[in-house]
């Protein structure tokens, strides 16, 4: 038979587990509850977030596409550029081969005068007409900005000079120019051509 007291105490332990499951159920419906809150607060900034990334997507197709116009400006820039250039050099050649057309014209007109050895008595007569010509030819030149090397009589300068030979010399100290035997030129101040030339040694 059961007592009193051990009904009483069964009633306890089912009231505490009652208790127990009760106290487990409303903690978690709190816990639910607060998920759901988080959720529902959290939805708001997946929202945001998923318009920001958006925008930002966006803002990266604008800029992919400027940078594409830019590189494509500048590869247009780049061909404009390189025309204008080679014109500029074309323009420039052709100035200067208009400039010496007359110096050709002389040399042919001489050339023509001497073909059949008739017209050239005097020999004074055949060098003042060259060195017309050729005076002609350098102050074209010159005005095309040509300039010789100077070097017979300066030091020695690798920049300027090519030392073919050295020469024993008594009147020039070493390392002077004692001969030139083929003239440099600069052209706006670049050499073009080094002095070919003896050096005292």
């Amino acid at each position: 038979m059961v007592t009193k007291q051990s009904a009483n105490d069964h009633t306890e332990a089912a009231v505490s587990q009652l208790e127990e499951v009760q106290t487990s159920q409303a903690e978690k419906k709190k816990e639910t509850s607060q998920k759901r809150q988080k959720t529902s607060r959290s939805r708001p900034k997946i929202a945001d977030l998923k318009k920001e990334i958006e925008k930002l997507r966006s803002e990266k197709e604008a800029v992919e596409g400027r940078l594409l116009r830019l590189a494509a400006e500048f590869d247009n820039y780049r061909k404009i550029a390189a025309r204008e250039v080679e014109e500029r050099t074309r323009l420039a050649n052709e100035n200067l081969i208009v400039d010496l057309l007359p110096v050709l014209d002389d040399l042919e007109r001489f050339v023509s005068a001497g073909e059949d050895g008739k017209n050239i008595t005097d020999v004074k007569a055949f060098y003042d007409g060259i060195l017309l010509i050729y005076q002609k030819l350098k102050k074209i030149l010159e005005r095309w900005g040509l300039e010789a090397i100077e070097a017979v009589g300066k030091e020695f300068d690798v920049e300027l000079h090519e030392a073919l030979m050295t020469v024993e010399s008594e009147e020039h100290p070493a390392n002077t120019i004692v001969q030139e035997l083929q003239r440099g030129y600069k052209l706006n101040d670049k050499v073009i051509r080094h002095a070919k030339v003896a050096v005292a040694k």
